[in-house]
């Protein structure tokens, strides 16, 4: 069986039991080919910074303007956080054989060509030449926007004889969004290979006797800020990587003794068991018997990382015994057996 084929956990099946209904469902684990396409002459990679910062309001007076001063530290500190964060994911990653992260681009090539918001071809590729790489890592933009709410509340506060009290007092909760968008270009097809925008979002509490105090009261927002930044970059990097996913399947539990005790066998972790009782009904003198079991040993197979096995089950029950539910089952099986040559292709490099 490919290492790349689906994992099934008989410990950890998740069982969805749905009364007056003749099937049950089994979730298994699969290994999904990345979203993102990278083609095997991409060897180099550039990584650039096309985020520009915000600019300052000089009108913020207060807490305001403290929380826009932050924002406009978080554009500094968030962004190259960012980038970090994909470079370190992408040194990981044996398809490159090198990661530069090119900080003395001329600012001129970073323009956004006339009537979209994409980096000319004719930039791209003499930024290439420049610095031998093969395609280019964009950041976008890079984006903090950070909403205040304020409380009336109460708190603890030592008086003059040092004896702690309940006092008036406000919470601030900071909600900051931050928001960051990549692009892949590939100059030897004038391709943007990937476009994806990153959310996340980071809540902060603070609690004092007014407003200014209650926002210094806030611990650790600030190094959570750029871890989250961070993260958004390494997450990117990992969006270039197969995935696991989860997938739902049916089998059918009624109809007959043998399908009724498979059922609880698979509900006991035994498969083997109950793919022994379900072989034994594929001929039943019964069709919907019959297709309900060449269904089960569809479902099976896949599960043993089969698919063309499971495949032709399916096509039995379907054509044999009419099943209609094989025939979109098929369709599954159909996109997986694709999906798993892209996966293929992906990890052979």
């Amino acid at each position: 069986m490919s290492k790349f084929s689906i994992r099934f956990f008989a410990s950890g099946l998740l069982m969805i039991i749905i009364s007056c209904s003749p099937t049950k469902q089994i979730v298994l684990q699969t290994i999904e080919p990345s979203p993102v396409n990278i083609s095997k002459k991409i060897k180099k990679i550039g990584i650039i910074n096309r985020s520009i910062l915000p600019d300052v309001e000089e009108d913020e007076t207060g807490l305001n303007r403290m929380v826009s001063a932050e924002e406009q530290w978080l554009a500094e500190q968030g962004r190259d956080a960012a980038l970090t964060g994909l470079f370190n994911e992408l040194l990981k990653d044996n398809r490159f054989q090198s990661i530069k992260m090119l900080d003395s681009v001329q600012e001129g090539l970073l323009n956004f060509d006339t009537g979209n918001d994409s980096i000319s071809w004719a930039s791209i590729e003499q930024i290439c030449q420049a610095h031998n790489v093969d395609a280019i890592f964009s950041m976008s933009y890079f984006d903090a926007e950070t909403t205040v709410s304020v409380k009336k509340t109460s708190m603890m506060q030592p008086n003059l004889m040092r004896v702690k009290v309940k006092v008036p007092a406000q919470e601030i909760t900071l909600e900051t969004l931050i928001e960051n968008g990549w692009k892949i270009y590939y100059p030897n097809k004038n391709e943007i290979i990937d476009e994806f925008v990153f959310n996340g979002q980071v809540v902060s509490k603070g609690k004092g006797t007014n407003r200014i105090e209650a926002y210094r009261a806030i611990e650790g927002r600030k190094d959570t800020l750029v871890e989250q930044s961070k993260s958004t970059g390494s997450n990117y990097g990992q969006r270039l990587l197969p995935y696991e996913n989860n997938v739902e399947r049916s089998y059918f539990t009624r109809g007959n003794d043998n399908l009724d005790l498979a059922g609880k066998l698979i509900e006991n972790g035994d498969l083997e068991g109950a793919s022994v009782l379900w072989e034994k009904d594929v001929e039943n003198s019964n069709p919907r018997i019959a297709g309900r079991a060449c269904y089960n040993m569809a479902v099976i197979n896949e599960i043993n990382g089969d698919l063309k096995s499971a495949m032709e089950w399916a096509t039995k029950s379907h054509t044999d015994y009419d099943n209609k539910e094989a025939l979109e089952y098929l369709d599954v099986l159909k996109n997986r057996l694709t999906q798993n040559q892209i996966l293929e292709q992906q990890v052979s490099r």
